[in-house]
């Protein structure tokens, strides 16, 4: 877990410097991206790839919708909004995460939470943080599991297990401000 957070700490540091005005605008490319590489992933590891093109914008859509969201959260933070606003603004990030545990997406939900707040929410007990980071690997497992029974075990393979590592290592990654504890609050490090 510590090369994980180190990795999201690097990242943090970066955005930091960042403009605020660019925040959401990125936010949103950087959705809408990765629900194109989303997609081409599903396809990838999927069988019998069957897709349409109303599910393919869904998916495209709710990935633009979810790191959107979490910007606006990122952006509330930089700029200092208040405590109620960044209720409300974290309340509308966790609404508009929804559709990305859609369909078969929704069996990544447990890892996406238990993940966010072992990476995300140092608050917590490390002790917790650890049961939570460790839980949220068991469905990934599975799915890597299912993949390399689907595909065998080869270089395409392990392909697209680094691509499902990066979708959701990156899901997780842009929850940071909508998971970690309240600006200005006391924090301990543990």
């Amino acid at each position: 877990m510590n090369l994980l957070q180190s990795s999201f700490a690097k990242t943090e540091t970066k955005l930091q410097n960042l403009n605020p005005k660019l925040i959401i605008p990125l936010g949103v490319v950087a959705g809408f991206l990765l629900g194109i590489i989303a997609r081409l992933w599903m396809r990838w590891i999927s069988t019998e790839p069957e897709f349409s093109w109303s599910g393919s914008i869904f998916i495209v859509m709710a990935l633009t919708l979810f790191f959107t969201a979490h910007s606006t959260v990122f952006f509330a933070v930089r700029k200092g909004w208040s405590r109620r606003s960044m209720i409300i603004a974290r309340s509308g990030a966790i609404v508009f995460s929804l559709p990305i545990f859609g369909a078969a997406g929704g069996s990544m939900l447990p890892t996406v939470v238990m993940g966010s707040m072992a990476v995300w929410r140092k608050s917590l007990p490390k002790w917790v943080r650890i049961i939570l980071g460790v839980a949220s690997l068991a469905i990934p497992i599975n799915l890597v599991k299912d993949i390399g029974g689907d595909f065998g075990w080869g270089v395409v393979t392990f392909g697209r297990i680094l691509l499902f590592v990066f979708i959701y290592g990156s899901v997780i990654a842009v929850t940071q401000s909508t998971v970690a504890k309240f600006p200005g609050g006391k924090q301990k490090n543990r």
